[in-house]
Parts: structure tokens; C-alpha cells; sequence
């Protein structure tokens, strides 16, 4: 289990309460509480694959047809002790609880198979429509035990609405015959200890009229039964008392129901818990933008766009929080990360310990989709305040400790999140045990990303290439942090420029200034420079993103031309076939005509003649025909040693080899390279002799981009495409090309440097450099 210390801390349970809140049922909410990291990778995958589809159902499906019910389980419990029966108002809850589950049964059974996952839990639910109909036959909607639960109920109180009108009536004209006296109240008839009675001033009872059942507050007025109403009374509590226990045996065979299908409405409940569970988790992800992550059994993450998801549900636009990219594999296993306080360091590694724990829960991460989580058996945290005053522990003390305690269980398999490492003590020696810190936990294969302002650990990663930088942009303008992650490059602490912003007097700002050394303010200077650059690179890229796309919608353009002009030409030559197959077939019925009219002559030297004559203009009339057909071949006839045009590149070359119908290898000087049969026209012009590649002069443009993006494609994708491109950009003259493959767990980018290296026109590969994309770009050199 992962330490509780690192869920309290990284506010996993705020995620939880969170989610909580959007179920529908205490039985979903128990489930969400109990959510926790996981080590198997099916189950993680299994719980993630859950909340996609019923997400897939929230935002595309039917509605879904779960609802606010209360907890059964205790009803469905008490059904089955003997002797006891379910009170109206029970039935009634546990009707609304048999209905949900009907409804979810049943729900858009002709879709299910698009959510299979969901599907198993609709399908594992046991409806019960009976249980509704003999629970609507028995009770009403306000709790009220109907008529027609049975003939012997509806005799009953057949029986019983007579006696009480007879009552009534005997009661009326007991009244109605005896005299009132002046200033008298008027005569009620009313009920006391269930029986009817009348309303008799005290000073006129008397012990003949009838039995005494109660007196007012005053005793003024006496409430009394007359003797010739308590036979009638006493039919009436007779009738009361058989309708209960009638009413008693009805509910006890409504209850005997309930009982026999006790153990299927448990398992419902359950059900009905864990969809409760995904629909509230799918609805959380729906709100904060969440993704399912690839899941990978190795300790390592690639985050893409992450955010943190307690931040998101604090700003009224995700856009508000801005979003970062991070990623530890076996190439980098840690980060350290600086620049000025309240710049976002301790959010960036609480953002990464809780999406991690998110995803290992099999909960959806607020990032982007193509982000990758790994497993990790413990995750270690040290952030914040954490003096002790009742152990007497300074903070520093009580950092070390925990420290001490995650350093127990250090392996590769574990990740440790230290904010501000080797704070709270001299500088120089938590600087010197801060690093030795770093070094341990990094030798020993663990994952780490740590925080500091000390500038003694920013030079870690220039001895330790498994180690690197990575700051918190600031804007040196309005001294002011602008929270995006930059990885590769240290940062500045700033101290000095934030207090002369925030007011301290400008002598105490210079004085400290000169007491900074030489070498800490060339290392400052040097990073704000490599700030700029990045800047200037972030505009670069954004300039030629613009370019691609402009690049990308030429090509549609000619490919679109190119299409066209085919048709056309194709079509042309298909009239010209039709008007020589024409010709041809007037030629034949001509010769036809003269051979017979030859015969009928005798072949006179005038016949003879014009026969002549005639074949000599039709010979001279079908070589017209065919000297025009052969200036466009068709390209079904094309064959090696052929000239040929190449559109896309607006180059002439020689075919070398016929690839199939619809490819071929094209020759361009001493270069070969794949092309589509469709962009190759025949040319007119001579053989070139083989040359050496030449530049592209300066008043030559070339659709090539330098760059070439792989990430997100299978090595077998990425290899085949990175093969065309390379013949393109050695056509188009490129001396250096920039392939972009991303960082990932590295596989991809092993494949392509072995494919580089075995490639006749490479002269060198290398790493891009931190302005460069850093281990997510491999920088190529083409040979001249």
C-alpha cells in the first residue's frame, strides 16, 4: 500500500469527496470513498476502460436512467428475520430501489455493445417487475394499505364504513331528542378512547344515559358513550382489530416476497453501488477534462498538458490553470526543478504525485489522452511545514525524518516528491546533503522530482545525464511568474528583483546585489539569456507550425490539380483511341470496297493506282494518329530506364524499378527515392548523367519541412514515413533534419536511431539540445 502520509498529503481524499458528491446513492458513495492505488495492471486498466464508456454513454448515448434512491440493504435485511414484517413506507422505498434496477436492466439494450464493460453490470442486475405489481396491488402511493390487498381487507371495511354511518345516524337522533339548554354548547359527536361518544354538559349526566369516557380540561363538558351506541362501539373495535391483523398478514406475505428474493436484491445493491461508483467518477472526469492514460507496468509517467485537478474545480475556466508537461523514464529518473517562490514548484510535484495516484486508482487524470502512467509500489512525499511541536522536532528535523523513512523502501519501483530538499539549515550543508540525497535515490533506480533554490544542485545534471533541469518560466518585465514548466533549463530565484518589486528600499537591493559572487550573477545573466532564446524558440515554432500548414494546404492543392489533370489527359486519350478505332474501321470497309472492285476489273492500272493512293494516305493518316498517342504514353507502359517528371518535387528523373501498379523507384542523379505512379508524367528531356546532391539555391523554395513529426505512431508507422521523408528531404537539398518522436519510455526513439544509423544518406545523429526539444528530438545530419 502506498503510505497514508503521501495520500493525506498529495489531497488524494479531496478527489474522493469530490466524486462523492456526485453519486446518487450511499451505496456509490461508500465506493468511492473506499477508491485506492492499485498494482495490477488489468485491474487498473479494467477501471479505467469503465469510466470511458459510461462517459461515452453521459455525452453521447441515451440518458441514463439512474437515480437518487435510498439504501435498501438494511430493508432487505430485516426481511428476512422471522416473524417480522416490512412497514408500508418501507415497501415503498424498496419499490423505487426494484424500479432503478429494472430501468438500468433494460436500459438501451440494442447499444449495449458498444459498451461492453457497462454492459456486464446492466446485465448482472435481476429485475423483479412482480415485486412492483404486488407492492402497487397492496400499497398506495401515500403508504395506505388498499382495498384490493385482499377480499377478506375489502369486507372488512365494507363492514366497517356501514357500522361507523350507523353510529353516526343512532348518535344523531340521541341528540336530536334530548333538550338543550340556553347558552349551551352545540352537540358534537367525536371519538374518545376509540369510541364514539357525545358531548353532555356536566350538570346534566347522569349515570342511566351511558358510559363516562372522558371530561374537557374545564369539566365542563363531559364526553360520554350512550348505552344504545356500545354494541356498536364494540363492533367497530372488533372490525379495527380483524382489519389489523388482516393487514399484519398481508404485509407479511409482501415481506415473505421480499425474503425469497433477498440475496438477488443485495447483489443488486452492490450493482447498483459500483455503477453509482463509474457514473459519479465519469462525471468528475467530464468535469475537469479528464483522459484515460496508457497504463504501463513500468515505474515511469509521461504527462501531456497535465493539470491539477483541485486547482481546475478553484477556477471557473480550465484554461485558468496552466497546464505542463513532465515525464520520468529510465533515461531522466529525476527532475529538479527552480525558480521563485509562489512560481508553481511545489504544485508541479503535487500535480504529479495526484494524477498518479489518480491513474493508479483507475480513476481518469486531468491531461491530455495520449499521457502515459506507470505503476509505481510507493510513492514518497515531503512537502511542506511539518514541524513537530509535540515531539519537539524543528522543521528541518521533521523533514529528515520523513525523509529518513521514505529512504527505507527506496527501489525502481519508487517515487520521491521533495519540496524545497535540504531547507531549514545552513545553506552550504543542506546544499552538500541535498544532493547526496539526489544521488542515493537516483543510483538506486528510484524516480525523484525535488525542488530547491540551491544553485549548488542546478549543475547536477551536467555530471549526471539521468538527471535534469527544468524551472518555472518568469517574466523578468513584470517580475512576475508565468507557472509554465520548462524542462532542460535551470531557473532564477529572483529574491533580490521580486523585493525592490514588492518595495524594499533600491540601497538595500544594490547592496545585496553586490554581495551575490561573481559566479552566482554569471549564472543568473546565463539563465535569463537562455530564457530569451527559449522565448524567441517558442515564436520560431509557432512561425513554422504557420508554415506546415500553409505547406500542408499547397499539397492538397496540387495533389487535388494533379488528380484533375489526370482525369483529363485519361480522357483525352480515350477520345483519341475512340476516333482511331473509328478511322481504322472506314480505312477497312474502303480497302474492303476497292479489293472487290479490283476483282470486278481485272485489276486495271487505274484501280491499281488509286488502291495505291489510298493506302498510301491512310498509312501516312494512322502514323499522325500514333505520333500523337506516343507524346502521352500511358503510364500503365512505363518502364524501367524511362524519363519521367516527378510532380511533387517538379524534378525529372529515370525510373530504376517498377514497384507493384502503382509505385516506382526514380533515379534523380546519383539519388533514389519512392514515388506514386500518379505523380510522375513522361518527360521529353535527355538522360542527365548521375550528379552530386547540390543545395537548393536561394531563389528556389521547397515544400519540405525541416522537421518531422512521429509521436503518437507505432514504430512500424513512424519507420515507414520517416523513410519517404528522408528520400524527400535528400532531394530537396536538406542538410539537417529535426525528427520529433517525443520522450515516452524511449522504445520509439531507439528504433529510429538504429534506423538512422544504417541509412546510406546519414552522416550523424545526435540528441536535440535543450533549446532543441531536448531527448524528444533526434537532430540528423545529411551527407553533401
Amino acid at each position: 500500500m502506498i503510505d497514508k502520509h503521501t495520500i493525506k498529503v498529495l489531497e488524494f481524499g479531496k478527489v474522493l469527496n469530490l466524486i462523492a458528491g456526485k453519486t446518487l446513492t450511499l451505496l456509490g458513495k461508500e465506493q468511492v470513498l473506499r477508491i485506492c492505488p492499485l498494482f495490477d495492471k488489468a485491474e487498473i486498466e479494467s477501471k479505467l476502460t469503465e469510466i470511458s464508456q459510461m462517459k461515452d454513454i453521459l455525452n453521447f448515448g441515451d440518458p441514463f436512467p439512474l437515480v437518487r434512491i435510498e439504501d435498501p440493504r438494511e430493508i432487505i435485511k430485516k426481511a428476512t428475520v422471522p416473524e417480522i414484517f416490512l412497514e408500508p413506507s418501507e415497501f415503498l422505498l424498496l419499490k423505487s430501489f426494484v424500479m432503478c434496477v429494472n430501468e438500468l436492466h433494460g436500459f438501451s439494450k440494442d447499444e449495449r455493445e458498444h459498451f461492453p464493460v457497462i454492459d456486464n453490470y446492466l446485465t448482472k442486475l435481476r429485475a423483479f417487475p412482480e415485486l412492483i405489481k404486488d407492492i402497487d396491488k397492496t400499497i398506495d402511493d401515500s403508504g395506505e394499505i388498499k382495498d384490493s390487498a385482499s377480499k377478506e381487507l375489502r369486507k372488512l371495511r365494507n363492514e366497517l364504513i356501514d357500522k361507523r354511518r350507523s353510529i353516526q345516524r343512532l348518535l344523531d337522533k340521541i341528540l336530536s331528542g334530548s333538550k338543550k339548554q340556553s347558552g349551551a354548547h352545540d352537540d358534537i359527536i367525536t371519538q374518545r378512547n376509540g369510541r364514539y361518544v357525545i358531548t353532555i354538559p356536566s350538570n346534566m349526566y347522569r349515570s342511566d344515559i351511558g358510559i363516562l369516557q372522558d371530561r374537557s380540561q374545564s369539566g365542563a363538558t363531559l364526553y360520554v358513550e350512550p348505552k344504545e351506541a356500545v354494541d356498536v362501539n364494540n363492533r367497530i373495535i372488533l372490525l379495527q382489530q380483524e382489519e389489523r391483523l388482516e393487514i399484519i398478514r398481508i404485509l407479511k406475505v409482501l415481506t415473505k416476497e421480499v425474503a425469497e428474493r433477498s440475496s438477488a436484491l443485495a447483489e443488486n445493491a452492490e450493482l447498483i453501488g459500483a455503477i453509482d461508483r463509474i457514473h459519479a467518477c465519469a462525471n468528475y472526469s467530464n468535469e475537469i477534462k479528464g483522459a484515460k492514460p496508457a497504463v504501463v507496468e513500468d515505474a515511469e509517467f509521461e504527462f501531456i498538458n497535465a493539470r491539477h485537478p483541485l486547482l481546475i474545480e478553484q477556477f471557473e475556466k480550465i484554461k485558468d490553470v496552466i497546464p505542463a508537461d513532465i515525464s520520468l523514464d529510465n533515461s531522466r529518473q529525476a527532475i529538479l526543478v527552480t525558480g521563485p517562490n509562489t512560481g508553481g514548484k511545489t504544485i508541479i510535484i503535487k500535480t504529479v504525485g495526484l494524477l498518479l495516484l489518480m491513474a493508479q486508482s483507475g480513476l481518469h487524470i486531468s491531461a491530455d489522452e495520449k499521457s502515459t502512467a506507470g505503476i509505481f509500489k510507493n510513492i514518497f512525499v515531503d512537502i511542506g511545514d511539518e514541524q513537530s511541536i509535540e515531539q519537539s522536532l524543528s522543521t528541518f528535523s521533521s523533514h529528515i525524518n520523513n525523509i529518513i523513512r521514505g529512504l527505507e523502501n527506496v527501489s525502481t519501483e519508487t517515487l520521491y516528491l521533495f519540496d524545497e530538499i535540504g531547507a531549514g539549515t545552513d545553506p552550504k550543508e543542506g546544499a552538500a546533503l541535498a544532493e547526496a540525497i539526489i544521488l542515493y535515490a537516483v543510483k538506486s533506480g528510484a524516480r525523484l522530482i525535488a525542488t530547491t533554490h540551491y544553485s549548488q544542485l542546478k549543475t547536477l545534471p551536467q555530471h549526471h545525464p539521468e538527471i535534469e533541469n527544468a524551472s518555472l518560466e518568469f517574466n523578468k518585465e513584470t517580475l512576475e511568474p508565468t507557472y509554465r514548466l520548462q524542462l532542460g533549463l535551470p531557473g532564477s530565484s529572483y529574491a533580490v528583483e521580486i523585493s525592490k518589486r514588492l518595495g524594499m528600499p533600491q540601497e538595500i537591493c544594490n547592496k545585496a546585489l553586490g554581495l551575490i559572487g561573481s559566479g552566482e550573477r554569471s549564472l543568473t545573466a546565463l539563465i535569463g539569456e537562455l530564457e530569451a532564446e527559449l522565448g524567441q524558440v517558442r515564436l520560431d515554432k509557432i512561425a513554422l507550425n504557420e508554415r506546415l500548414e500553409q505547406a500542408s494546404e499547397l499539397e492538397s492543392e496540387y495533389k487535388t490539380e494533379t488528380t484533375k489533370l489526370k482525369k483529363e489527359t485519361d480522357k483525352e486519350k480515350e477520345k483519341a483511341l475512340s476516333e482511331t478505332a473509328a478511322f481504322l474501321d472506314t480505312i477497312r470497309r474502303d480497302i474492303e470496297r476497292l479489293v472487290a472492285e479490283i476483282r470486278k476489273s481485272q485489276a486495271s492500272k487505274e484501280s491499281l493506282k488509286e488502291f495505291h493512293n489510298k493506302m498510301k494516305k491512310a498509312q501516312e493518316e494512322v502514323k499522325k494518329r500514333l505520333d500523337k498517342m506516343r507524346k502521352e504514353p500511358s503510364l500503365t507502359e512505363l518502364k524501367a530506364g524511362d524519363r519521367v517528371h516527378i510532380l511533387t518535387l517538379n524534378k525529372d528523373g529515370e525510373i530504376e524499378q517498377l514497384l507493384g501498379n502503382d509505385k516506382a523507384k526514380i533515379k534523380i542523379g546519383n539519388i533514389i527515392t519512392t514515388v506514386e505512379l500518379r505523380n510522375l508524367s513522361q518527360s521529353q528531356a535527355a538522360p542527365l548523367k548521375s550528379y552530386s546532391r547540390a543545395r537548393p539555391s536561394a531563389g528556389i523554395e521547397t515544400s519540405v519541412s525541416p522537421e518531422i513529426h512521429l509521436r503518437g505512431m507505432t514504430v512500424e508507422e513512424a519507420l515507414e514515413k520517416l523513410d519517404k521523408y528522408l528520400d524527400q528531404a535528400v532531394v530537396a537539398g536538406l542538410g539537417r533534419i529535426y525528427v520529433i518522436h517525443g520522450k515516452g519510455t524511449g522504445k520509439l526513439r531507439r528504433r529510429l536511431s538504429d534506423f538512422l544509423k544504417q541509412h546510406p544518406e546519414v552522416d550523424s545523429i545526435r540528441l536535440g539540445d535543450w533549446n532543441e526539444g531536448g531527448a524528444g528530438v533526434t537532430v540528423v545530419k545529411l551527407k553533401d
